[in-house]
């Protein structure tokens, strides 16, 4: 009988890979792209508890925070003891709803020397013009508060469209709304809204107003030269309130501030 050559199979037999070890590479490699996945993403959009996480408390003495019903307020005294100095809150959205939290809301901060704002949700499939009645009649705006604002972003009911006719009649609408609160309390009202829907909806159509502008990442540019405050966060932790809270910057000094008031 001839002999049999074994030693290929002894090296066939060593080159396998232990069902078990594969697991375990494809785990590690699973975990380490999960792992640079959230560093990178909260590198981007870092989740802010408090001011002085972002690195700009010193930079920017203003601070406020803004409410709606969903978020729940225990003590104005003690938020206005963390150097809390302003307040947006909501009163209206599209062209019935009401916030059941504004007027309580907007009779304890004032109380505690808060000063406050009122904003709108603005919907894109209203008449801007029932809008901003409907605003008009439900806001409390007296003088010494802040300019009334309006909200300008997506939303499930204020869905994306890649139709520009379609954009172009939300436009239409936020003009209408826009210059009848402009008339009515004698000022350029505060436009909120976020970098994409900046672009769509703000950029080329309202140069002069305030802008309120959110960015969770990075403080905003000059690009935006006409920004006013900066929400950087909407998961803030402030002794006196309950949930999570969206916090703000005013971006220049107390004494410019007063130009944000009635």
């Amino acid at each position: 009988m001839a002999k049999v050559n074994t030693s290929r199979k002894r090296t066939s037999k060593s080159k396998r890979t232990n069902p078990m070890t594969k697991f375990i590479v494809r785990a590690v490699l699973a975990l380490s792209f999960m792992a640079l996945g959230y560093f990178v993403f909260h590198k981007l959009y870092p989740d802010y508890r408090d001011f002085q996480e972002t690195g700009f408390d010193s930079q920017f003495e203003v601070k406020g925070i803004d409410l709606s019903h969903h978020n729940k307020v225990v003590s104005w005294n003690t938020v206005r003891d963390k150097d809390i100095s302003f307040v947006y809150l909501k009163v209206t959205e599209g062209s019935s709803l009401c916030d059941r939290e504004y007027r309580q809301n907007y009779r304890q901060a004032k109380a505690c020397n808060i000063k406050v704002g009122t904003y709108h949700f603005f919907s894109f499939i209203t008449s801007g013009e029932i809008q901003a009645k409907h605003f008009i009649e439900e806001a409390i705006c007296k003088k010494g508060d802040l300019v009334p604002a309006i909200d300008v972003e997506h939303s499930p009911g204020n869905k994306y469209s890649s139709d520009k006719e379609k954009r172009s009649k939300v436009v239409a609408e936020l003009k209408v709304f826009e210059k009848k609160l402009r008339n009515f309390y004698g000022c350029l009202p505060v436009i909120y809204t976020n970098k994409e829907c900046y672009e769509l909806y703000v950029k080329d159509h309202f140069p002069k107003n305030p802008i309120w502008i959110c960015d969770l990442g990075n403080k905003p540019t000059d690009e935006i030269d006409n920004w006013v405050i900066w929400q950087f966060s909407h998961k803030g932790k402030i002794p006196g309130t309950s949930g999570k809270i969206d916090l703000n910057y005013y971006r220049y000094s107390f004494d410019k501030f007063k130009g944000l008031l009635l």
